[in-house]
């Protein structure tokens, strides 16, 4: 039987590929009708479908998004404030600061200067209950996440085609259900190709801990270098109803872990904030992510500053 998508189906496609553009364009200028004549729909239509499914209005989550990200980058990167601003899409830093003071009520400087963030202790005492969980199993986490592992990679600019698998109430939670099929499901796609330097990963879109628990959104995908991937490979795998984004090139810091991504995933964060707050170095952005090698194996890569190290 074929299976043929409900209008609600449609409208939430729509509305997660709407999603998508806006963070694969954080850093430049467009408008809504940009983003609904891509879509191939109407501006009325993409504003009202968009507005009902993710339960705030389009514009409302693009500066949201922004903002964001641009607080993660306060936090864990080493650009400056007008670096930071212009990564964000602002024009001056004048704009910049006044919308970020608008909605976090801190100015960019100020908001540096924050021991803990609200979501952050959120994120902090679930890290504590399951490192202390897997630690009276015999020490199966601590160790591992330690900078003495951390090897030094560079990695090529790469196109990552990815499905979101879960946003709101409990995105990790749904993660952890879906992840089996939707990663079968990407090798499974990968085996039809000769991508040997191809990478099956997951992460959020989200900055974490800035954006809130209940609204971030996680995805999977397949991570391949620009040069490899042919206008052939793009038609196909959006042919699969995947999205796609830029992930920059550059430094990244390898640290290999004997455990699935789930284990990982909440340590991953306490062991950037901790080493970030120590000085040990600096992100280059927010676009850090776990590739999935084997069923208890994972790499987590972390883009970083060099010089900083």
């Amino acid at each position: 039987m074929n299976y043929n998508p409900t209008a609600h189906d449609q409208m939430e496609l729509l509305a997660l590929k709407a999603l998508c553009y806006a963070d694969d364009h954080v850093g430049e200028s467009f408008e809504m009708k940009h983003v609904s004549e891509w879509l191939g729909i109407s501006y009325s239509y993409f504003y009202h479908s968009f507005t009902a499914v993710m339960g705030e209005p389009y514009w409302q989550y693009v500066k949201r998004h922004r903002l964001e990200l641009s607080a993660g980058l306060l936090r864990h990167s080493g650009y400056n404030i007008s670096e930071i601003g212009e990564l964000s899409g602002y024009a001056t830093v004048a704009a910049y600061t006044k919308a970020f003071t608008q909605h976090f009520n801190k100015s960019p400087r100020g908001f540096r200067k924050i021991d803990t963030l609200p979501n952050e202790k959120r994120t902090l005492e679930m890290v504590d209950v399951i490192v202390q969980a897997f630690d009276k199993k015999g020490g199966l986490i601590t160790p591992y996440f330690s900078f003495e592992r951390v090897e030094p990679d560079t990695l090529p600019d790469s196109i990552l085609f990815y499905n979101l698998i879960s946003r709101g109430q409990d995105p990790i939670g749904q993660m952890i259900l879906k992840m089996s099929r939707e990663e079968e499901r990407l090798r499974n796609i990968l085996s039809n190709y000769n991508l040997p330097n191809a990478k099956i990963i997951t992460s959020t879109l989200d900055s974490i801990p800035v954006t809130n628990y209940e609204k971030i959104s996680v995805y999977a995908g397949i991570l391949i270098p620009s040069r490899e991937v042919s206008t052939q490979l793009m038609n196909a795998f959006m042919a699969e109803n995947l999205m796609s984004k830029h992930v920059p090139g550059g430094h990244y810091l390898r640290l290999p872990l004997p455990m699935d991504f789930a284990t990982a995933g909440i340590p991953m964060y306490e062991f950037i904030n901790r080493n970030v707050r120590e000085g040990i170095f600096k992100m280059s952005g927010n676009h850090f992510f776990i590739s999935l090698v084997a069923p208890n194996v994972c790499v987590i890569y972390i883009p970083h500053m060099k010089q900083l190290i």
